[in-house]
């Protein structure tokens, strides 16, 4: 009789029991949401995925755990401990002081930012005798500008990140042989651990590929259960 192929393991985490719950058992010790850290999700445009981030901030108020989630697209219910903020171009400084002095004191345990690259830096000050010929400047590019700005997210709660591709995701290859460099997902990898890119593969699971993997190799692969009706795991 020949022996059944080996599953494929979630990757070990090194985080403490304090990990943010996930609606999906399997998907929480991936994504490791834990003090200190900020994670990043990779979802396809206008999937059921694209909005996990939402799913999560719902999945965690309702469970008592105080969330203030960033979105354009406001959910048609807010559980008590979800604090919501619709700014369509938040700025680091914005998000820094909305976890500092939070609205009716309800301090939050985890921050989550929906299309991250709606982020917007506050703007700087240029002399009005800047030459940009003779001054050795090179103006920092539309990535730079992103990445400064998670830089700039100075909290020490949980933080998730999400944004999405137009094109089906590639699960065997690394984002940047099939996304342009500058591309937000791109972005996201030089800020995150984890960052996990999602492609569903049936009605009821998902495979994530791993594309920053603080527990082990990048490119990690791990299927999990992942119904298109939320709330049933």
């Amino acid at each position: 009789m020949s022996e059944p192929p080996p599953t494929q393991p979630v990757p070990p985490s090194f985080a403490g029991p304090e990990r943010i719950p996930t609606p999906w058992p399997e998907f929480t010790p991936v994504l490791d949401l834990v003090f200190r850290h900020k994670a990043g999700i990779i979802a396809e445009a206008d999937s059921t995925e694209a909005r996990v981030g939402q799913d999560i901030a719902l999945h965690v108020a309702a469970r008592g755990v105080n969330t203030l989630l960033f979105t354009t697209t406001p959910p048609p219910a807010l559980p008590h401990a979800l604090a919501l903020e619709v700014k369509e171009h938040p700025s680091p400084e914005y998000i820094n002081n909305r976890v500092r002095h939070p609205a009716r004191r309800q301090h939050p345990e985890l921050v989550v930012i929906e299309h991250y690259e709606r982020l917007r830096a506050e703007p700087r000050y240029i002399p009005h005798q800047y030459d940009p010929i003779d001054d050795d400047y090179e103006p920092p590019t539309a990535a730079d500008e992103l990445l400064q700005c998670v830089f700039g997210i100075r909290i020490d709660i949980p933080l998730l990140l999400t944004t999405t591709v137009s094109a089906q995701p590639q699960l065997t290859r690394p984002l940047d042989q099939w996304l342009a460099t500058s591309h937000p997902a791109v972005t996201l990898t030089e800020v995150c651990k984890p960052v996990v890119l999602l492609h569903r593969t049936t009605a009821e699971a998902v495979e994530g590929r791993l594309e920053i993997n603080p527990a082990g190799p990048s490119g990690h692969r791990v299927t999990m259960a992942w119904p298109t009706t939320p709330g049933v795991v």
